[in-house]
């Protein structure tokens, strides 16, 4: 078994579609839900929220999944964001340890096509609602 982030850096590079589960093409939910399956956590139904995750399905599924989220001033590798661009909670991003220091976000992106890591800049900081935190 791998850790969650090893396993998320697995799929860097893999070309997004909107609910893509793998093996060729992944979505944010199909990022966490493989990562998490590789390193043992039973995903519950993140991967399952339908094309608008409202009604706050996506986030009963990461309590489901995470148990009720941490305080995001502690954030660290291996964490799970929940995170919005407009109104409703409806992507989902795994934080890493950058190379060059601080944190990172592995996430598929449909903005540039394809699964990536980047820093946690003020942008995507500020799209982030609430952080899990796997308690084995």
């Amino acid at each position: 078994m791998i850790g969650i982030v090893q396993a998320a850096r697995q799929l860097i590079g893999k070309p997004f579609r909107h609910r893509g589960r793998g093996p060729v093409y992944y979505d944010c939910g199909g990022v966490v839900a493989h990562a998490c399956i590789a390193a043992g956590i039973e995903p519950h139904d993140i991967a399952l929220y339908g094309r608008e995750p409202h009604n706050d399905g996506l986030r009963s599924a990461m309590v489901a999944t995470f148990g009720e989220p941490v305080d995001a001033a502690t954030m660290r590798a291996g964490d799970v964001l929940l995170m919005r661009f407009v109104e409703h909670p409806h992507h989902l991003a795994i934080v890493g340890d950058h190379p060059a220091g601080g944190l990172s976000m592995i996430h598929a992106d449909g903005s540039v096509g394809r699964v990536v890591e980047h820093r946690i800049d003020s942008m995507w900081a500020g799209r982030i609602i609430e952080v899990y935190r796997w308690h084995a």
